[in-house]
């Protein structure tokens, strides 16, 4: 048989190149008695009919994304790269804002157009408007996949990625075994009501409370997951408060941390831990510039998000929570890493 040979029928082959049903079935089963010729020709309808088929039956994903401008990015990349896999099978409809320029209703309105697309994926804040937006989309029988940050209010079919407060709770570890028996205070940055921050928050908070009581979380500051604001609130927190024991920046933003820890010479005097390896962090880590980034597969996350889409059935009752790996990275080990 063709291995190939697959949503097109007999019928419709015979039609389109004009031999009969039982030529093309020899053919298709790869028995005997046609000729090299008619072979070709039938071979090369199917190709054709296959390749419209799979044109017409594209999926429309609408994927939007509020984050800073280093998520967005790697999402971006991530998208396309494993699209080209899927030999672009996805017809992608992106959406990116950055985080401090969001607004509820840049997504709104284009997911109140539920016309022109299949399925969501969509990376978010909490807002009851956008959550209202997406129970009526799968109130109409389609799917929608948070990606990295949840909306459980929403009615979403299922969530994709870390178990973020278990990420936290990885971090409060790191953090916590490194710093010893010294007492001292951790330095929390975090930037805009995310589901994924505020599990890190509960995670991280817990760890630290339990297993090491001689750190306390003196202030958290916000910075809008841009470097800029996180360089300035950074810089100005140490300069009024002293020197913290370690910095576990929960949000964007890793470059500006960063510069404001080495500015001020204090590299070796507080352990830096974030999220998201790319190519930011990575290059922070092979400097020396941060100590840890907690990760996660994201082009993984992505096939993942396809398959459930392409195989999602509105009338069968389906898994709400896809957890990925948490990944640990230091400069020792993120060299050979693909950066997403």
């Amino acid at each position: 048989m063709v291995s190939y040979w697959k949503n097109v029928s007999i019928k419709k082959i015979s039609e389109a190149s004009g031999y009969g049903t039982a030529t093309v079935d020899r053919v298709l089963h790869d028995r005997p008695g046609v000729s090299k010729r008619t072979k070709d020709k039938i071979l090369k309808t199917l190709n054709n009919l296959q390749n419209t088929s799979q044109k017409n039956n594209k999926k429309n994903i609408l994927v939007c994304s509020q984050s800073g401008p280093s998520y967005n990015k790697t999402l971006e990349e991530t998208l396309e790269r494993v699209n080209s896999k899927n030999h672009n099978k996805f017809n992608l409809i992106k959406k990116f804002i950055a985080a401090k320029d969001f607004k509820p209703d840049h997504f709104i309105k284009i997911l109140n157009d539920t016309s022109k697309f299949d399925a969501v994926i969509i990376v978010s804040q909490e807002d009851q408007n956008i959550n209202n937006e997406i129970i009526k989309i799968t109130n109409e029988g389609k799917p929608v996949v948070t990606l990295t940050t949840d909306l459980p209010n929403s009615n979403r079919t299922c969530y994709i990625g870390s178990n973020q407060s278990n990420a936290g709770s990885t971090a409060a570890q790191i953090i916590g075994k490194h710093v010893g028996k010294k007492t001292g205070s951790i330095l929390m940055v975090m930037s805009m009501p995310y589901r994924c921050q505020q599990e890190r928050e509960l995670g991280f908070r817990k760890i630290l409370r339990s297993e090491f009581p001689n750190l306390i979380i003196k202030e958290s500051i916000f910075n809008l997951d841009t470097p800029e604001e996180s360089y300035r609130y950074v810089k100005k927190y140490i300069k009024e408060n002293g020197t913290p024991l370690g910095i576990y920046n929960i949000a964007g933003g890793n470059l500006g941390v960063a510069k404001a820890i080495s500015e001020m010479d204090l590299q070796q005097d507080i352990i830096f831990v974030g999220h998201e390896l790319n190519k930011n962090s990575r290059d922070l880590l092979e400097n020396n510039k941060m100590d840890f980034v907690i990760g996660h597969d994201v082009e993984l996350e992505i096939e993942t998000a396809f398959d459930k889409i392409v195989n999602f059935d509105s009338e069968v009752e389906n898994k709400t929570f896809y957890y990925s790996d948490i990944l640990i990275f230091n400069r020792y080990n993120c060299l050979n890493k693909k950066v997403f």
